[in-house]
């Protein structure tokens, strides 16, 4: 089968635990991902809420410099791809298309910071994390503001540049924001609060999900935009703890589906950034979660836009 994932952490686990990309105890791995017969994949850094400014950005740069140097080593099997060309040879050669992101606009916030983040290879820029930062307040912050004076800067200067801003962890109001914006979008790691409603029990922690998904204005705001939404495997953002697996995962895609979706849908695993049930804990499994959606009734041409080619045709229109 072909993947095209929209969001794992391993860049950071690799750097943080120094563990090889190509075997590493991670959700994601080269080794993991050898069944898969096409596979691209984003690598988002995560910047940690506490980091800021210089900070950000040095930490930033050093994973990545690991990053680039684990790519390096098994460049036979995996390559970071600058243009539609390179994702082109990837899928020709079966080497894994891996994809360059940010996740916390920390690093490059300051003036003109977006023409580094292209000269580093990025291709997308998760505004926030759950907190606040230098561009606006992520989902968990307790503040309804839109984005900062920084943040509606950056986001023209990305989207002069070709980067998507990824709103997953934005609040509501930065999300208006960016839409409002024009510029090419996606949630690339983000499920469906209306879902979360209708199955979550524990109050607390239900309020914590539906804070971080997207309600049902922002999903129809998203498929009007031609934008993308990457189904989340956290247990957390799936359901209750036992009810938070494939059948899971399959309520918010139908839901998707149900508004009108099927263009924008796709797979946003997180692996490397969260606790995922053991059914869905690595790239490996994946092919059981594409039997198992088959098996509810998801058609071929179907399972193919939501597994690869709505996100590969968002990309092909970025990395020109």
């Amino acid at each position: 089968m072909k993947l095209f994932d929209l969001h794992c952490d391993t860049a950071g686990e690799c750097f943080n635990q120094k563990l090889p990309l190509y075997n590493g105890n991670t959700q994601l791995n080269i080794c993991k991902g050898k069944s898969l017969d096409k596979w691209a994949q984003v690598f988002a850094i995560w910047i940690p809420d506490e980091l800021r400014g210089e900070k950000a950005a040095e930490y930033f740069e050093k994973v990545l410099a690991n990053f680039e140097n684990e790519i390096l080593i098994n460049n036979g099997k995996i390559k970071l791809c600058q243009g539609v060309s390179d994702l082109n040879d990837c899928e020709a050669s079966g080497r894994c298309a891996a994809i360059l992101a940010c996740e916390g606009a920390s690093p490059f916030a300051k003036s003109e910071g977006a023409y580094r983040a292209k000269e580093l290879g990025v291709k997308l820029i998760t505004l926030t994390w759950d907190g606040e930062n230098e561009v606006g307040y992520g989902c968990q912050s307790g503040n309804t503001s839109g984005l900062k004076e920084a943040g509606k800067a950056l986001l023209k200067d990305m989207d002069k540049l070709n980067i998507a801003a990824d709103v997953s962890h934005l609040n509501r109001a930065g999300f208006y924001d960016v839409i409002s914006s024009g510029i090419r979008v996606l949630a690339s790691h983000s499920n469906c609060k209306s879902v979360l409603e209708r199955y979550r029990k524990d109050s607390e922690e239900k309020a914590f999900a539906c804070r971080r998904a997207l309600n049902d204005e922002q999903i129809r705001l998203l498929i009007e935009c031609g934008g993308l939404i990457g189904i989340n495997f956290y247990k957390n953002y799936l359901g209750d703890s036992g009810d938070d697996g494939f059948e899971a995962v399959y309520r918010h895609m139908a839901h998707i589906l149900d508004m009108g979706g099927e263009n924008i849908l796709a797979i946003g695993s997180d692996f490397d950034g969260c606790e995922i049930v053991p059914e869905l804990d690595g790239v490996d499994k994946v092919p059981d979660l594409y039997c198992f959606l088959a098996d509810k009734g998801m058609n071929e041409a179907l399972l193919e836009k939501v597994f690869f080619r709505n996100a590969e045709n968002f990309f092909k229109i970025i990395l020109q």
